[in-house]
C-alpha cells in the first residue's frame, strides 16, 4: 500500500509511490529499487515495473545476459551487471572489468576508447558480432556512471525490510521508537504523531502516573513520554519519574509537589506541563484552575522542603500540613474547548482533548465530496469539496512575480495535498492561514507523486452548500391502498435501491401528508427506474429533486 513513513530509505513520497506501482515481493525487488531510486537510473523504474508485471514484453540485449539481468527484469540496475557484462560478452576478468567501470564512472575518454577497443576485439574472439559488441559498450556508458553498488543496496534493504516487518507486526513499538527519536524536532515529532492516527494507533496524553522520560507501549497504545512535553528537560523528567518511583504514585497535585524534588521542576515546567494536561488523570479540578492556585500551592510545598531540609520536619510538620489543608482553592472556570486544544497543541504537537474540526462534523458530512483516504480512485475530470483544516502553508512568488501557494488539508479521514494558483491566491489567499477551517472545491489531480487537489475556491465552511442528497418523491393515487399493495409496492422498491431519500405523498381530504422513507430504503433516480414507478398502478406520479 506503500505506507513506508519513516522506513529505512523508503520514506520518501516519491518511493512510496513507486512501491505501489512496484509492489515488490523480494529482498531482491527491493534491492533493485533502492538501486534505481536516484538520479539518472530513475528513469528506467518504469521499464521495470511494466516488465516485473508482465505489461511490457522483457528484452534482453543478447540471451547471454539473461541470467544476469533477470533479477532486474532486464533492466541494468547495479555496477555488478555492467562487470558481469564486461566479463561475459567481452571476455573481461572481474578485476579489468572494473577499470572498465572506474574509467566510465569517470568518463576517462582515453581509457575508455582503449578498452572499447579491447571489449569489441574480446567479443569477436568469443564469436559475438562486431556491431552487437559495439552496441553493448555503448548501453553500458551510461549505466556504469549512475549504477549503484548492489552490496551497498542490499545492505541497506535488508534493513529497510527489517524496518518494514516492526512496522507492519508491531505498529505501536515502531512508532514509539520513532517518536523518541524525534522527541526534540518539533516539525518530525507532529508528522510522525500525524502519521500514528492515520494508522489508528491510539495515542494516550502524558500522564503524570504514566509517562516515561520517552515514548512507550501499553497495551497496543502509544503513551505520551514527557520528553515530549515542549520545555520538559531531561532533570525535570527524570524528576517527576524519580518521585513516583520513591514516593509512590501521585494522588493529585500537591501530592505531586510533595513527592518530587522540586529543585529540577521548575515553575515554567510545571505551567506548561498543566497546559498540556499531565495532570488530568489524578485532578478533579480543571486545568485553568491548577494553572490559577500554581503559584500559592507551590510556595506551600517548597517551605514545606525548607522547613524538612533544615530539621524542622518533627517540630513544625503538624504546622505545614495544616497550612496545606486550610489552603482553599480558587476555582475559576475552565478554559474553552479550543483554548485546550491550542494550548495542547502547542506544548505537545498534537491534540489531546479532541480535534477543533470535531464541532464542524456535520458540515463535513453535508459538504465533502471526496474520501482524500481514496484519492487515487478520484476522477480528474469533476471538481470535488473537502472541508478541513489549513496545515503546512508555504507560499511563493513565480518567474511572473505572482504569489502561490502550497498547503495540506486535514479532515476526520486524513490530509490531501493542496496547490494554489496564482489567480486563485489572488482571490483566497487571506484564508490560507494556519489551522483555519475552511471548504477548498477543485479538480484531483493524480499525474504527481502525490495526489493533490488543485484549489479553484476557497470558502469558510458556512458558505458551503450541502452536497445534494438526491430525493425521489412519489405521489400515491390513493391514501387507502391496502397492506398487500403496499408491501408489493414496497418489493418493487427494494429492488431498484439506489443513493434517493425516498418521500411518500399521500393524499387525504384535499391535503397531501409527506412522509419520508426509513433510511434503509432508497431508491434509484435515473429516468428508466422513475418511468418503471410511474407506470404502478398505486403510484399516481413520480419525480426527482
Amino acid at each position: 500500500k506503500g505506507h513506508s513513513e519513516a522506513v529505512f530509505q523508503f520514506e520518501s513520497q516519491g518511493m512510496q509511490k513507486i512501491l505501489k506501482d512496484a509492489q515488490p515481493a523480494s529482498i531482491e525487488d527491493l534491492i533493485a529499487l533502492n538501486a534505481l531510486y536516484r538520479p539518472g537510473p530513475m528513469q528506467f523504474i518504469p521499464q521495470f515495473v511494466e516488465s516485473k508485471h508482465g505489461r511490457q514484453k522483457i528484452q534482453y540485449p543478447h540471451a547471454d545476459l539473461e541470467e544476469v539481468l533477470k533479477p532486474t527484469y532486464g533492466v541494468i540496475v547495479y555496477q555488478e551487471q555492467v562487470m558481469k557484462v564486461a566479463q561475459i560478452i567481452g571476455g573481461f576478468s572481474l578485476g579489468k572489468a572494473d577499470i572498465l567501470r572506474r574509467a566510465m564512472g569517470k568518463k576517462k575518454e582515453k581509457e575508455m576508447n582503449k578498452m572499447e577497443v579491447e571489449f569489441i576485439r574480446g567479443a569477436e574472439e568469443k564469436g559475438y558480432g562486431k556491431k552487437l559488441a559495439k552496441d553493448i559498450f555503448e548501453m553500458l556508458k551510461p549505466f556504469a556512471g549512475y549504477g549503484f553498488n548492489k552490496s551497498h543496496a542490499a545492505a541497506y534493504s535488508v534493513v529497510a525490510y527489517k524496518t518494514a516487518f516492526c512496522k507492519a507486526n508491531y505498529p505501536a513499538e515502531f512508532w514509539a521508537a520513532n517518536l523518541t527519536n524525534e522527541i526534540n524536532a518539533t516539525d518530525t515529532l507532529k508528522e510522525y504523531l500525524g502519521f500514528c492516527r492515520a494508522e489508528g494507533i491510539e495515542i494516550l496524553p502524558p500522564d503524570v502516573n504514566l509517562s516515561e522520560r520517552d515514548f512507550t507501549v501499553a497495551d497496543g497504545r502509544v503513551i505520551y513520554g514527557l520528553m515530549g512535553i515542549r520545555g520538559m528537560g531531561q532533570n525535570a523528567a527524570d524528576a517527576i519519574i524519580d518521585g513516583r518511583d520513591r514516593n509512590g504514585l501521585f494522588a493529585d497535585f500537591q501530592d505531586f509537589l510533595d513527592k518530587c524534588d522540586l529543585k529540577s521542576i521548575n515553575r515554567k515546567v510545571l505551567e506548561t506541563s498543566v497546559q498540556a494536561g499531565l495532570f488530568d488523570s489524578v485532578e478533579s479540578r480543571n486545568r485553568a484552575t491548577l494553572l490559577h492556585n500554581l503559584e500559592a500551592v507551590l510556595e506551600i510545598a517548597l517551605k514545606k522542603k525548607e522547613d524538612e531540609a533544615v530539621g524542622q520536619t518533627s517540630l513544625f510538620a503538624d504546622a505545614a500540613e495544616e497550612v496545606e489543608a486550610d489552603y482553599r482553592w480558587e476555582e475559576v472556570e475552565g478554559w474553552s474547548d479550543s483554548e485546550k486544544l491550542a494550548l495542547e497543541k502547542e506544548h505537545l504537537g498534537f491534540y489531546v482533548s479532541g480535534h477543533p474540526l470535531d464541532a464542524w462534523r456535520p458540515a463535513w458530512e453535508k459538504t465533502t465530496t471526496l474520501d482524500v483516504r481514496n484519492i487515487e480512485r478520484a476522477s480528474t475530470d469533476k471538481p470535488y469539496t473537502v472541508l478541513g483544516m489549513v496545515k503546512n502553508v508555504r507560499t511563493l512568488i513565480t518567474k511572473k512575480g505572482d504569489r502561490m501557494a502550497f498547503a495540506t488539508l486535514e479532515d476526520f479521514n486524513g490530509t490531501v495535498d493542496l496547490t494554489i494558483f496564482s489567480r486563485t491566491f489572488e482571490k483566497f489567499g487571506h484564508m490560507l492561514v494556519e489551522d483555519a477551517i475552511v471548504g477548498v472545491i477543485g479538480k484531483v489531480e493524480l499525474g504527481r507523486n502525490t495526489p493533490q487537489i488543485k484549489v479553484d475556491e476557497i470558502k469558510i465552511p458556512d458558505e458551503r452548500k450541502e452536497k445534494g442528497v438526491p430525493e425521489v418523491h412519489i405521489e400515491l393515487a390513493d391514501a387507502d391502498i391496502s397492506e398487500e399493495k403496499l408491501i408489493d409496492l414496497r418489493s418493487f422498491f427494494q429492488d431498484v435501491s439506489g443513493p434517493g431519500t425516498l418521500y411518500l405523498h399521500i393524499p387525504e381530504d384535499g391535503r397531501k401528508t409527506v412522509i419520508k422513507a426509513s433510511n434503509q430504503l432508497t431508491l434509484a433516480t435515473d429516468d428508466f427506474t422513475l418511468n418503471r414507478i410511474r407506470e404502478l398502478a398505486a403510484v399516481a406520479s413520480a419525480w426527482k429533486e
